[in-house]
């Protein structure tokens, strides 16, 4: 609990900072996001449910397809530089594949989270209709909730495995958006990311890390006064 307080901390001031720093030249856009996890579970703490610790060793470790979905905000100056904000709900987990006594299993862990990617954006191009950029962030991430699924034998088993997992994520990540213009200040996007998870998320093992790769589409509304590419970055007053 006193790390999820630290992350959420962190990812606070950094919010207030970055829209301080955004108000002076109302460069926003804001718009739903809707995408594709394809997503793991990675460590040398990793079993399928209710498996035998360690039997893992002789199966496998597979993506576990999950929804993404929320809003998102982006700044982009008349540089070429910016920096974005979402808050998405996020599935996430894995699906393992074992054998324990010439048994297969195949366990599915889905653990579900809120979670606020904040990331710095580099745009390829000043302006036009098609404007990609490439993103490096860090994405702090609160627990919903979890369920594991356990299929062998002829036997179904789900237990929650809520409590199985600490309340906060912390992960860093990096990718690519496509961005086209469709209409006065509206554009549609394209983007994937990778995300690594860089703390551990289980109670009661030493090393369980979250691993996705989210393909994810957008619409974007500008907000707030558009500079063009001949004003000055910050509003001067006359005096």
């Amino acid at each position: 609990m006193q790390n999820a307080r630290y992350i959420f901390l962190f990812a606070t001031l950094l919010f207030v900072q970055t829209v301080s720093f955004g108000q002076s030249r109302q460069r926003w856009s804001f718009g739903p996001r809707v995408g594709l996890n394809l997503t793991n579970l990675v460590g040398n703490s990793i079993n399928v449910p209710g498996a035998p610790q360690g039997s893992n060793g002789n199966g496998s470790n597979e993506l576990l397809p999950g929804i993404s979905a929320g809003v998102g905000f982006v700044y982009s100056d008349i540089s070429r530089f910016g920096f974005g904000i979402d808050i998405l709900y996020s599935q996430r987990g894995n699906k393992a594949k074992t054998i324990v006594n010439n048994v297969e299993y195949t366990g599915i862990n889905r653990v579900n989270y809120l979670e606020l990617p904040i990331t710095g954006r580099y745009y390829l191009t000043r302006g036009g209709n098609f404007r990609p950029n490439i993103y490096l962030g860090a994405v702090p991430a609160l627990r919903l909730n979890g369920k594991g699924t356990i299929k062998g034998g002829g036997n179904e088993i789900s237990v929650n495995t809520t409590e199985d997992y600490r309340t906060a994520d912390l992960g860093l990540t990096g990718g690519l958006q496509l961005n086209w213009g469709t209409g006065p200040r509206q554009h549609f996007t394209v983007d994937a990311r990778y995300t690594q998870g860089i703390t551990n998320i289980a109670l009661r093992a030493d090393d369980v890390r979250n691993q996705m790769i989210t393909i994810g589409l957008g619409y974007s509304f500008g907000i707030g006064r558009q500079y063009s590419p001949d004003d000055r970055k910050l509003p001067i007053r006359t005096r």
